[in-house]
């Protein structure tokens, strides 16, 4: 039998495939990057760009401002700042880069906020700095998020005629109804809102924050996999029971992957309040959960009040608490 040298092998493979042994283009790694942050997957969009950035000499604007979204996805807000500062840096004068990284500086900065309310004034600059470079507002939801601010500081009919502002651009744009339910109740924007949510129980049931408005709600994230939420399943049942009569809704969201088995131990438990598997995470992106357990207590007008995580009902002296205060109001 005639051998055939490695070298021809290697060869005639090339030909049959070039693009096998063709390395990803800056183009390619960013679109996957891009593609990656759309679906959440912020630690890979995050190396993913960093290697589009390289292929760009390490210089790319783009590279940095998408490296600072997924910064702020991964809610490392302080290194988000440092990298979007960077893209700010290397924009030169491509005014709608500069705008949507200015805009994402404000989005941080508001994040920061809920913790630091000095940041409300960093917010605004970043936000008018887009608004400067972006006069006519190409950019989505820049007069969304200065009159956001401007409410939280106070200033609730400056921050009104901002909501209106970005209403007359886009009147079905993404935040659209939630500048005008802000324009209606501008207390909005300085309390700590639930997200809007809906989802159909096992029993069939229709859950939504408007369905449940009135009443004291806790939302028990959950999996049958998480070991201190199994502890405190019988907690839980106990806390169902001594509040059937009252204002008081208790909604069960799994994690569980396998839904045979979740249902069998739904119903082994006797866990009779109402049930949801979050099978594509959506409530879970929504309430940004993650560690299970996870116990988000809201109030009679949709508003969070206490979030426990990591740790069973059972142990939740504090919560318990919290749910007894809310129940005790009118």
């Amino acid at each position: 039998m005639t051998l055939i040298r490695p070298f021809l092998i290697a060869a005639a493979l090339v030909a049959l495939a070039p693009q096998a042994f063709r390395a990803p283009s800056y183009d390619e790694e960013f679109e996957k990057g891009r593609q990656l942050l759309q679906r959440h997957e912020y630690f890979e969009a995050l190396k993913v760009f960093k290697r589009a950035n390289e292929i760009a000499g390490g210089r790319s604007a783009d590279c940095f401002l998408a490296m600072a979204q997924a910064m702020q996805g991964m809610k490392t807000y302080r290194n988000a700042l440092d990298t979007v500062q960077t893209a700010i840096d290397l924009a030169g004068t491509d005014a709608r880069l500069l705008a949507r990284a200015h805009r994402l500086k404000g989005e941080v900065f508001a994040t920061l906020a809920d913790d630091d309310p000095s940041k409300l004034k960093d917010a605004e600059a970043a936000f008018r700095a887009a608004l400067t470079v972006d006069p006519e507002s190409r950019v989505a939801d820049l007069h969304y998020g200065l009159g956001v601010v401007l409410i939280r500081e106070g200033r609730d009919a400056d921050g009104i005629a901002e909501l209106e502002r970005e209403i007359a651009l886009r009147p079905h744009g993404t935040t659209a109804d939630e500048a005008r339910a802000l324009i209606a109740n501008p207390r909005r924007a300085r309390e700590h809102y639930a997200p809007d949510f809906r989802f159909v129980s096992t029993a069939g049931d229709t859950f939504s924050l408007e369905r449940v408005r009135g009443k004291v709600v806790l939302l028990d994230f959950w999996g049958t996999w998480c070991a201190p939420c199994v502890s405190a399943v019988p907690s839980l049942r106990k806390l169902q029971k001594a509040h059937a009569a009252d204002s008081f809704v208790l909604l069960g969201i799994s994690s569980d992957e396998d839904e045979s088995a979740w249902r069998a131990f739904v119903a082994k438990n006797g866990m009779i309040w109402p049930q949801y598997r979050d099978a594509d995470r959506e409530l879970q992106r929504a309430f940004g959960i993650t560690a299970f357990p996870t116990y988000v207590l809201i109030d009679r007008e949709g508003i969070e009040r206490a979030r426990i995580v990591g740790t069973g009902f059972d142990r939740a002296k504090t919560l318990g608490e919290a749910i007894e205060r809310q129940l005790a109001k009118p």
